[in-house]
């Protein structure tokens, strides 16, 4: 049995296997266990803590052993800064380093762009790496990976010195400027003097989704214009908890973003910041979501079906999604307009989580589901005094909803999931019901067993009954918690 088959095909065949029979496979002979690792494509390693670079002999040893890898992520701890070089040179060492297209490389100390550089003509296939922190901060080596089309890079305090390090990659120093391969860039935790990001700003001219975590800054300077330069043909910009510099950058990007078709903004924007980029891009956004922006007025929201009513005459799009959380400042008029409006009718997918004004007013759900009649996805997620009542007569005019979550909305009962199946059993394919007290383990199944097109539901793994388990088995439902990307 075991020379049955040649190498290859088994190889092929046990790329069609589930992850979990793998221990299973492992145990059938020596030969199959060594095809097994040699056909895994994707593996993530993660490391104990690493003193010096004769701990890493056995690593380089294990990695022999999957040739075939694509997709690899290192995780390490208490790695020195000369470990961390030496781990990601035995990576493009390694037999599979020609093959990988996707690499996290996450020791908790920075790697250098020397040994980045070192390593690029081994890992030239690159389309994406993560980082967890680079020092000094230069990007030239970035330019000796030509099919990189993601890069993010998380600059953790955690894992650097607290003392400021300088980059020979200045702004401005009358190097030719070619543009770079990315596409996707998210960088975390820049400071206002890091040096080096004005080479990397030049140079993203292709650049399609950015994305700004915990930053005061943007490189190089408040004086620094670079920036501005990666602005001009972005698709999607996300500012996640950026407070001190979304403004600057909310403004440049109504100049400059004349393709934008979608925006983030969590935690930061100012009312005069957030209401001009309505008035010169929201007639092009396609998604618009917002978390805690404490100066989020009616006006805005007015402002979004006025601008794209008036603007939106001969696009191809409008807006399609609408994500609001923890917007304390809108009312149920400012809403109530929106969706009288054009704009507020097109939307195809609402988010009001932790939204005062869906407890504070009665019937709202219910007069925005009768005028968003294209609605197809709604959260409603953590409105803890939501009731029966409110979600039922809100869900008589949703006929078409694929997508519902309810997460954390503590008063909700069986009450809820027998108006769903009513209104909606035929067309919903995913809900979210973790997190809520007051609806047992039968109103679950009684939702999985009668839904006709439902793939997913998401609960706590405590709640998963036996004869959910098996009613999920026998529909090809997932049942369980949310998975974090």
């Amino acid at each position: 049995m075991d020379t049955a088959l040649c190498d290859d095909l088994l190889q092929e065949v046990f790329r069609f296997l589930p992850r979990a029979a793998a221990p299973a496979v492992s145990l059938v002979s020596r030969r199959w266990y060594a095809l097994l690792r040699a056909s895994i494509t994707s593996l993530t390693l993660r490391l104990p803590a690493c003193s010096d670079t004769s701990t890493l002999v056995p690593i380089s040893a294990l990695l022999s052993h999957f040739p075939s890898l694509s997709v690899l992520a290192v995780v390490c701890t208490a790695a020195p800064a000369q470990v961390a070089d030496a781990m990601l040179l035995l990576v493009a060492s390694s037999p599979s380093a020609a093959r990988l297209s996707r690499l996290r490389f996450l020791p908790d100390s920075a790697v250098s762009p020397a040994a980045l550089l070192a390593a690029s003509p081994a890992l030239y296939g690159l389309t994406s790496l993560h980082l967890t922190a680079l020092r000094p901060l230069s990007f030239r080596w970035i330019a000796f990976l030509p099919r990189l089309k993601s890069f993010s890079l998380v600059n953790s305090a955690a894992a650097v010195n607290s003392t400021r390090w300088s980059s020979d990659d200045v702004d401005g120093n009358g190097e030719p400027v070619g543009a770079l391969p990315l596409e996707r860039l998210s960088l975390c935790g820049i400071c206002s003097g890091d040096r080096g990001f004005g080479w990397l700003w030049r140079r993203c001219g292709k650049l399609q989704w950015l994305q700004l975590r915990a930053c005061d800054g943007t490189g190089d300077g408040p004086a620094s214009q670079s920036f501005a330069g990666c602005l001009a043909g972005l698709l999607s910009l996300e500012l996640r908890a950026c407070r001190s510099v979304s403004d600057r950058v909310l403004l440049l990007a109504a100049d400059r973003c004349r393709a934008l078709t979608s925006l983030l903004v969590y935690d930061g924007g100012s009312r005069e910041a957030l209401l001009r980029f309505i008035y010169q891009r929201g007639a092009a956004l396609h998604t618009l979501d917002l978390r805690l922006p404490l100066d989020l007025h009616n006006e805005h929201l007015l402002a979004i079906g006025a601008n794209q009513g008036h603007q939106n005459q001969n696009a191809t799009h409008s807006l399609a999604a609408l994500r609001l959380q923890s917007c304390v400042l809108i009312t149920g008029d400012g809403l109530r307009s929106l969706a009288c409006t054009a704009a507020g009718a097109a939307i195809e997918e609402l988010a009001l989580v932790n939204c005062d004004v869906v407890e504070r007013e009665s019937g709202l759900l219910t007069f925005l589901s009768q005028n968003m009649r294209h609605l197809r996805r709604l959260d409603l997620s953590y409105n803890e005094t939501l009731s029966d009542k409110e979600v039922g007569a809100m869900l008589s005019s949703c006929h078409n909803l694929i997508d519902i979550r309810l997460r954390g909305c503590r008063f909700i009962t069986r009450g809820t999931i027998v108006s769903l199946l009513r209104y909606c059993g035929w067309s919903v394919e995913v809900i979210d019901i973790s997190r809520c007290l007051s609806i047992a383990a039968a109103d679950a199944e009684l939702f999985a067993q009668e839904a006709t097109r439902l793939n997913q539901m998401i609960i706590e793994e405590s709640s998963v009954s036996e004869e959910l388990r098996a009613i999920a088995s026998r529909k090809g439902i997932r049942v369980g918690p949310l998975q974090c990307s």
